[in-house]
């Protein structure tokens, strides 16, 4: 309902059908008459909030409008902001951890994937959307809070009481498997996933006294990140001068394409270290995804998969083709962020709507299995 009385508004103002002052007037007798007449609790403020919401996620599903609490929360407050430690995603209504962020306080009380949220402080979850879910566990650091759970194919809630802490994501992990093949996990790509890989990868190339046979590059859950950072990973791979993407704004002046050189992905002072570890662009390669990759993780693996540098093993990727952009409004202390620009592959393809699809298609199974490392150590194996 909450969009549906942005989205009269809208539309009416877009299209001209009435003037501005009338789509007012029609939202304030839609206000009046929940007044009157609704059987439900509500907040005038909160119908507000919700009519800019749904003007934003109308033009963009992955779009946000963040009112002042949000906004302060996630881009403007100087004070320490503390969490439990989850990725969570929202299934009709219902909140599912996602994965666990190791050593957290979330991992500590045994927290799950496929573990369901209940309640948050006494407040079911159901009536809120996933961006208010994630804001209600976010708080100054050594603050509790309280948890209601279910397990996977249980009925019996679980109450978890957890203290929040400053959580550390590690960017990057890696090993060795057996017949020198490297192993990299990327869990988001941040400022800092470029040198954070680099140094990765030098330490594992010299202890290995330069012997890499082959690589696997894990990106199954990565929600993607910052663009340019893709580009970078991307770019480790790839023969000098190659095309990497092409980015288009509605403005066609706008639209840039960027090659796996340094400046176009602000790598330049990384350029020695990315010459050392010039057997990257050679090593055979396989790409581990799943339908939580996105974003930039689909940069890396549609490009790579594109030029046949990389195959690509495990379940079609989120299908995500679009950069956003936070907005300040000027009016308030609020924000509206939404995609302003479309990226493609070097010849021209989108990840929208299928996502990247496998060059063999395998589901994870149990964690315990995990079939599709299994498969990607076959191949590699074989090389």
């Amino acid at each position: 309902m909450r969009r549906f009385f942005c989205f009269l508004s809208l539309m009416m103002t877009l299209l001209n059908a009435t003037p501005p002052t009338d789509s007012y007037l029609l939202y304030q007798e839609v206000v009046q008459k929940i007044k009157e007449e609704s059987v439900q609790p509500f907040d005038e403020k909160r119908l507000m909030e919700g009519c800019l919401e749904g003007m934003v996620t109308s033009v963009d599903i992955n779009g946000r409008y963040l009112n002042e609490e949000e906004y302060e929360t996630l881009y403007l407050s100087s004070k320490p902001v503390a969490g439990v430690g989850l990725y969570l995603i929202q299934k009709r209504n219902h909140i599912y951890v996602k994965s666990v962020v190791d050593h957290s306080p979330a991992h500590k009380a045994n927290l799950q994937k496929g573990d369901e949220i209940v309640q948050i402080d006494g407040v079911l979850v159901r009536n809120l959307s996933l961006d208010e879910v994630i804001s209600a566990l976010r708080g100054s650091p050594n603050t509790k809070i309280k948890l209601l759970t279910l397990k996977l194919n249980s009925s019996k809630p679980i109450e978890l009481q957890l203290t929040r802490k400053a959580v550390t994501i590690d960017l990057i992990s890696s090993l060795m498997f057996e017949n020198d093949i490297a192993y990299v996990k990327i869990s988001s790509f941040a400022q800092d996933t470029l040198p954070s890989f680099l140094e990765d990868m030098r330490y594992l190339y010299e202890a290995q006294k330069h012997k890499i046979n082959g690589m696997i590059l894990d990106l199954r859950d990565n929600p993607g990140g910052i663009f340019s950072s893709g580009i970078a990973v991307t770019s480790l791979f790839l023969e000098k001068d190659k095309l990497v993407l092409t980015v288009k704004s509605r403005h066609k002046e706008e639209k840039k394409q960027y090659k796996n050189t340094p400046q176009d992905f602000e790598g330049v002072e990384y350029a020695d270290k990315i010459e050392a570890l010039s057997f990257l662009k050679t090593v055979p390669l396989v790409i581990l995804t799943n339908n939580d990759s996105a974003g930039s993780s689909e940069i890396v693996s549609s490009v790579l998969q594109e030029y046949n540098r990389a195959m690509i093993i495990g379940t079609p990727t989120f299908g995500k083709d679009t950069f956003a952009t936070l907005f300040p409004l000027s009016s308030n202390t609020t924000a509206v962020k939404f995609a302003t620009a479309r990226w493609c592959t070097p010849k021209g393809k989108s990840v929208w709507p299928s996502g990247v699809i496998p060059n063999i298609e395998i589901n994870q199974g149990s964690e315990e299995e995990d079939i599709p490392l299994q498969e990607a150590l076959r191949f590699l194996q074989k090389k």
